[in-house]
């Protein structure tokens, strides 16, 4: 669901002259004479009108914030609990973490939920999420791990870094994590909560919309900035799911959508769901620019213009579907200061639902200063 674009609104007026003009009008009204422009009660109407603008602009944006489109902070927190729709707080990034024992046990032995790991860093911990049993005879065990610290800086640990028991054990060898650490998100902005508060309506369905579909996996992380729903066959239903900054998703991530979207209340007993990554369409971004030779600073417009690249890659990748489309990307650069923009690739594609646009090759390129 896409929120609708609406008009601006003011309750009261903000504009200190009319209420000056208001006042003046008023007073000579009621004395029946007029005021002459050195008249000393224009300054008190002056002054009078300047204290009620700023009040107005106060009770302006409180009463704007009844209505959702301009609510925000803990007003928007109060119109999604009309809606049973809580913020997403913060939740800790998790991942995988094989134990690769000495020797095979002869006996079992306990894995205490919350025993630490870490990489060789040891700045950010990981912890175990329930008691794991090692049986005997097996060379290793698998845990799930989660990060001690909640939001994002538990994201982004590669295979193998994890690698660091804070408390070592006699029995075993090495550890590492076998899955990139994931899921950690912040706690959820004003616009992607907004966005979930005008799907909410969605969820009193129990027919397997898409909306609620969309609802219910959009409630699972706030991560997720993407989601499409289609049925590829009768009584099937397959979500993909797109990431922050257009980041595909983890396997902990897609659990979790599955989990969301299947609880009794959600799913209709007929519908098979499954969840996934959008098919990708690469393609690579091979562009020149140039600035005008009498531009005043061009250190800060190379900044401003790689900037402008940088802003279209997360805009092109962060939607399924969203056509390739280099006419964006070539605008934002002349925004930002380019005198001119040649890109060579890629050209405009269509990109079909259920696909992503996805960056593989990247060469962007100064290609020197011209003449206006």
């Amino acid at each position: 669901m896409t929120q609708v674009v609406l008009p601006e609104i003011n309750f009261l007026t903000t504009d200190a002259q009319e209420l000056v003009n208001e006042f003046i009008t008023i007073y000579e009204q009621t004395e029946g004479r007029k005021l002459s422009q050195a008249d000393p009660l224009r300054l008190i109407f002056l002054s009078a009108a300047s204290v009620i603008t700023k009040q107005n602009v106060a009770i302006n944006d409180a009463a704007k914030q009844n209505l959702l489109y301009y609510a925000r902070d803990k007003v928007l927190d109060h119109k999604g609990a009309e809606m049973t729709t809580p913020r997403l707080e913060a939740t800790a990034a998790t991942t995988t973490l094989r134990l690769h024992l000495s020797v095979p046990l002869t006996s079992s032995r306990i894995i205490e939920k919350g025993s630490l790991a870490t990489s060789n860093e040891g700045a950010i911990f990981f912890a175990t999420v329930e008691e794991t049993a090692i049986s005997p005879g097996v060379d290793y065990v698998d845990v799930e791990l989660e990060c001690t610290t909640k939001g994002e800086i538990g994201n982004g640990f590669t295979i193998g870094q994890i690698n660091t028991l804070v408390k070592p054990l006699p029995y075993i060898d090495h550890i590492e994590n076998i899955t990139v650490s994931d899921g950690g998100a912040e706690r959820e902005e004003d616009a992607p909560y907004k966005e979930r508060i005008y799907m909410a309506p969605e969820k009193l369905t129990n027919a397997g919309s898409d909306g609620a579909y969309k609802y219910f996996a959009k409630s699972a992380s706030a991560l997720i900035s993407d989601v499409y729903v289609y049925m590829p066959t009768p009584g099937c239903v397959d979500i993909k799911i797109l990431m922050k900054d257009g980041k595909l998703p983890s396997p902990e991530i897609m659990d979790k959508v599955l989990n969301a979207v299947s609880g009794k209340r959600v799913r209709p007993l007929t519908d098979r769901v499954s969840a996934g990554a959008p098919t990708i369409t690469a393609f690579d971004l091979d562009m020149s620019y140039f600035i005008e030779t009498d531009a005043v600073d061009k250190t800060i417009l190379h900044k401003k213009i790689q900037a402008a690249v940088d802003e279209w890659l997360v805009w092109q990748q962060s939607k399924i579907g969203r056509d390739i489309n280099p006419s964006k990307l070539i605008s934002l650069c002349i925004k930002a200061g380019a005198k001119r923009v040649d890109v060579r690739s890629p050209v405009f594609m269509v990109v079909e639902q259920g696909e992503v646009a996805q960056l593989d090759m990247l060469n962007v390129h100064f290609g020197g200063i011209e003449d206006d």
